[in-house]
């Protein structure tokens, strides 16, 4: 349980303060009955407040070595200590997924020591595919010459030297772009290429008979996670071997964890990665992806709020990267999308404040982005996909905003979650009629994605409710989270859709009075969206109407304790 701060009876965090550096929260300010302020509140609202400040402050490229960035690096052969040092920041920032950055440090170690095989090869490496990036044909070439400058460099008795060599060269060979290469996530698609496995397993190799150097397992574990991303699962298991023996002997080595995060969550046991996801943060403060890692885990394990929390300090991170020269990408402003993983923490700890009911940082989060993503330095396009997802905040907890949402145009999205936004804040207003103009709305939009016929049956279920048929919205919402489940059961970073659905097909059930359907969609919600406070609820009362008192009464003190909002509040009609 987090700790609550005394004295203070609810959590009503004021504008952003205008300081450059250090953004303070001005005196708080009532707004809703029950919230209480913590610590981690004013800490997510007060990193939100920075990632303000920096928006439109314009910095020049200037990569410095610095501290906070995590581990990373092994001996390589040079004399030159900047080469060195350069060396083992690039793998550093590799692991942080910075990625330009990573490459501008390896040119650096070159640069020292243009004679130094390994600093060719971590030259090579940065230049590669990762979890979430892949190669074109272009980059591979370049990366393939940088691999054989490390192969022709490497002296005849430096057998890692040499065998690291070899692999990379082989690595990006032109065979692996014979038939379509390495797809946009880096993993091999299948049938096309085996390099990538079969580098992984090289690397795997030379790992095992260098156990004194932890690096070159952590980087074998990454490269075996590669082709996982694209659907090929046979590194997976080694891959989880390797991390769980260097987090046994290295339980700070911040690349091991980095990896060991996304490991677990592939093979469905995030949760076995908490007690490292802890830690990280604390332990590469200055890594903002490093930072937001832990909403993985969080997230899975049912811990909405700590999602929430890291994620607006990971925002952080990169606006105060930029600020002292990191990331070279132009253009050079955090209003103009500088950090290429800026949306990724946004949308995410968006999705944590909403889960968690924190009203207040879940509207903070959505007055960022309309700050960040501005019109007209981001397009339509660019900013539809965190933009939009933030008018549900709206929705929930300032539907008058929600209902001034301007006329969109453009992507499906800012049309689609609009009438959804302003949908619901009408049916908070009472106005069931003015919620059939905005599904009318939906039920005209053509769209792929998931989300329309998801929007489109949660606000039918809401009509439904207002309406006094319970029984029709259970049906209704039953239906529409057996999609979610078909559709986005994969999809936890951040989620597809914004909430489980099944638990208002239990929110429903409990309306009408259906107990034990109330009982038993609540806990199937529950069974993959874990500890998610709403459902809880539901949970509790149904077990209450079925005469289970002390069960019931212990599911409430669960929901109450994580639940951030007005707990008085909480109705069937808006679960």
């Amino acid at each position: 349980m987090l700790r609550r701060l005394a004295g203070v009876g609810l959590l009503a965090l004021a504008a952003c303060a205008t300081a450059t550096q250090s953004v303070a929260i001005s005196p708080l300010v009532a707004l809703a009955p029950s919230n209480e302020v913590t610590p981690e509140m004013i800490l997510a609202f007060n990193a939100i407040c920075t990632a303000d400040a920096g928006v439109g402050r314009k910095s020049t490229p200037d990569l410095k070595l610095a501290a906070g960035m995590g581990t990373g690096g092994f001996k390589v052969d040079t004399k030159s200590k900047s080469a060195q040092d350069w060396f083992d920041y690039g793998l550093a920032l590799s692991h942080a997924f910075y990625h330009e950055d990573a490459i501008l440090a390896m040119a650096e170690a070159v640069k020292a020591d243009p004679d130094c095989s390994l600093c060719a090869w971590g030259q090579a490496w940065v230049l590669g595919p990762t979890l979430n990036y892949g190669i074109d044909d272009k980059g591979r070439e370049k990366a393939l010459a940088a691999a054989m400058k490390a192969q022709s460099l490497a002296k005849a008795g430096d057998m890692k030297a040499k065998r690291l060599a070899d692999a990379i060269v082989a690595r990006y060979a032109p065979a692996a772009a014979s038939k379509g290469g390495l797809n946009y996530l880096g993993a091999a698609k299948a049938g096309e290429s085996k390099t990538e496995p079969a580098f992984g397993a090289e690397m795997a190799k030379i790992a095992a008979d260098y156990p004194d150097e932890t690096e070159l397992s952590v980087l074998a574990a990454h490269t075996l996670l590669i082709p996982v991303r694209g659907g090929n699962k046979n590194g997976l298991k080694p891959a989880l071997a390797i991390l769980e023996k260097v987090l046994k002997d290295h339980p700070k080595d911040t690349g091991a964890i980095h990896y060991y995060i996304h490991a677990t969550e592939f093979d469905g046991r995030a949760e076995d990665a908490i007690p490292y996801a802890n830690e990280l943060g604390r332990l590469a403060p200055a890594g903002s992806h490093l930072v937001h890692m832990p909403a993985h885990t969080f997230f899975h394990a049912g811990r909405y709020h700590d999602a929430a929390v890291v994620n607006a300090k990971a925002m952080q991170a990169d606006v105060e990267w930029l600020a002292a020269g990191g990331d070279p990408a132009p253009p050079r402003t955090p209003g103009s999308g500088m950090a290429m993983y800026y949306a990724h923490n946004l949308t995410f700890g968006l999705a944590g404040a909403l889960m968690s009911g924190d009203a207040q940082l879940a509207l903070k989060y959505a007055d960022h982005a309309e700050k960040y993503y501005a019109a007209p330095t981001f397009t339509d396009g660019q900013r539809a996909y965190p933009v939009p997802r933030t008018w549900v905040a709206l929705a929930r907890y300032a539907p008058e905003r929600a209902l001034a949402l301007p006329e969109q145009k453009g992507d499906v999205r800012n049309l689609l979650y609009r009438a959804y936004a302003r949908g619901e804040a009408f049916l908070l207003k009472g106005d069931a009629a003015g919620a059939r103009g905005e599904l009318a709305a939906l039920k005209k939009l053509k769209s792929d994605s998931v989300e329309l016929p998801l929007a489109r049956a949660v606000l039918e279920g809401r009509i439904a409710m207002a309406e006094g048929n319970p029984r029709k919205a259970g049906a209704i919402f039953e239906s529409a989270a057996g999609l979610q489940d078909a559709k986005l059961s994969d999809s936890w970073d951040p989620p597809g859709w914004w909430y489980p659905v099944r638990r208002s097909a239990a929110a429903a059930w409990l309306k009408a009075g259906d107990f034990k359907r109330a009982e038993a969609q609540a806990e199937k919600s529950l069974a993959t969206w874990k500890h998610d406070p709403l459902a809880l609820w539901v949970l509790g009362n149904a077990q209450l109407g079925l005469g289970h008192l002390g069960q019931g009464e212990g599911t409430l003190v669960e929901a109450r304790d994580l639940w951030r909002g007005d707990f008085e509040t909480i109705s069937e009609d808006t679960i």
